[in-house]
């Protein structure tokens, strides 16, 4: 079933304030209290953090300018693949505690977490980064957006996925070697 952007924006403009006020929430407000021994390459985060601010704002613009009809199938399978992103990020954040950090940083006293989603993804925060950011494209059905999702923030992530495993080896040894090949 297809309708006006006109029509329908009023709603995605909801989702996305919904949607930027969890992220914001989780993300900037959580409460860890482990003290941090080093940042190691604090620029992956800022070019993850602006890629995918670009990447929901053009989305935002191709669905006012380029999107002539949407489609609500597409649109509801976004909220899905959105809402899926959304406790994928929070179960992972929750199962790493204290441990948690936008940054790839070793915590003092920092554990290794296998347990909980961890057990079943080794990166599931990343995961559900890409997910959201396809949620968003499939909702305003900006699908020359969802391309830059595949062409810019999942290369980074894959980029974040090397230096952080780079650094978990170095710290855990042979213990994350092991972890790494369940």
């Amino acid at each position: 079933m297809y309708i006006l952007p006109q029509k329908f924006f009023p709603f995605f403009a909801i989702f996305l304030l919904l949607a930027v006020f969890e992220r914001v929430l989780s993300t900037f407000f959580n409460n860890k209290t482990k003290a941090t021994q080093k940042i190691h390459h604090k620029w992956i985060f800022t070019t993850l953090f602006y890629s995918y601010i670009l990447i929901v704002l053009i989305s935002v613009i191709e669905h006012v300018l380029v999107v002539s009809n949407v489609n609500l199938l597409v649109s509801g399978a976004g909220i899905l693949l959105f809402g899926c992103g959304v406790l994928f990020r929070r179960k992972a954040i929750a199962d790493l505690g204290d441990n948690w950090s936008i940054f790839t940083e070793i915590k003092e006293g920092q554990e290794l977490v296998t347990t909980g989603i961890y057990r079943v993804l080794r990166h599931p925060y990343y995961v559900a980064v890409f997910l959201e950011l396809t949620g968003v494209c499939f909702v305003s059905n900006a699908y020359s957006s969802l391309m830059l999702v595949f062409a810019v923030q999942t290369p980074l992530l894959f980029v974040r996925v090397v230096l952080e495993e780079r650094m978990l080896v170095n710290c855990f040894g042979k213990a994350y070697e092991e972890y790494r090949e369940i």
